[in-house]
């Protein structure tokens, strides 16, 4: 398992109004989307390294119509149900880009949080991501029975993190609300070499404050579906 962490980016270069694409046109299927594409501002993370393959951006989603068009860099496949191998499958045949997909730590614990990761490692996920309730003794147990990345979500810079850390986790997914900067900015001054995924929030403001804090790699949450349905119909009744 290869992951490494690089800090080397200047952010100071990103300019959105200046933006200018170099090289051969772009190519693009006929029947694919833009309305999923990620935020250009996430192109100055770092990254994080994962079997040779870098990683900027995470799309948070489980919808496989969005999983099948947007342009992450990975998909991040959590959601708040017992985990099935059924699920992981699906996903995967609509992914086009790596999946990390949930394994349990909040509403499914013990051991049947392991014996998921197994059976997703052997389906052709990834990684596996842990809730933040999750003890370090699951990150560790984990661990030792799968090759792939564990992510270990974390909601503070506290002696659990601090835990999970030192029980091996691949890389530490920071999901603390408003404070996720902060909180990244507190792991990341104890730990320099840990990869830190965390989630950008609604605006490129607010994703520039958690890149700058020191996050290698960013969670967005793409549109659903339905919203995007939901304006697809308002053009075509005339109402946008």
């Amino acid at each position: 398992m290869n992951i490494t962490h690089d800090m080397s980016n200047d952010l100071t270069e990103y300019d959105p109004e200046s933006r200018q694409v170099d090289g051969p046109n772009p190519i693009e299927n006929r029947i694919s989307s833009s309305a999923a594409r990620v935020p250009d501002i996430i192109s100055c993370t770092s990254g994080i390294t994962v079997q040779g393959r870098q990683l900027h951006s995470f799309a948070f989603t489980t919808d496989a119509a969005i999983i099948r068009n947007t342009n992450a860099d990975a998909i991040l496949a959590v959601y708040p149900f017992t985990g099935e191998p059924v699920i992981t499958q699906a996903l995967l045949t609509a992914a086009q880009a790596p999946l990390f997909v949930g394994v349990g730590g909040g509403t499914t614990t013990g051991p049947r949080v392991a014996e998921l990761a197994m059976v997703a490692e052997m389906q052709g996920a990834a990684g596996v991501v842990i809730n933040a309730p999750a003890p370090a003794e699951t990150i560790e147990t984990t661990m030792l029975m799968v090759d792939i990345p564990v992510i270990a979500t974390v909601t503070e810079d506290d002696e659990t993190t601090e835990c999970k850390i030192l029980a091996g986790a691949a890389i530490i997914n920071v999901a603390a609300g408003a404070r996720t900067a902060q909180v990244v900015a507190s792991i990341r001054m104890h730990h320099p070499e840990i990869p830190i995924l965390a989630s950008g929030g609604g605006s490129e403001e607010r994703i520039l404050a958690t890149i700058e804090a020191g996050a290698d790699a960013i969670t967005w949450t793409p549109p659903s579906a339905q919203q995007l349905q939901s304006q697809m119909m308002a053009k075509y009744r005339g109402e946008a």
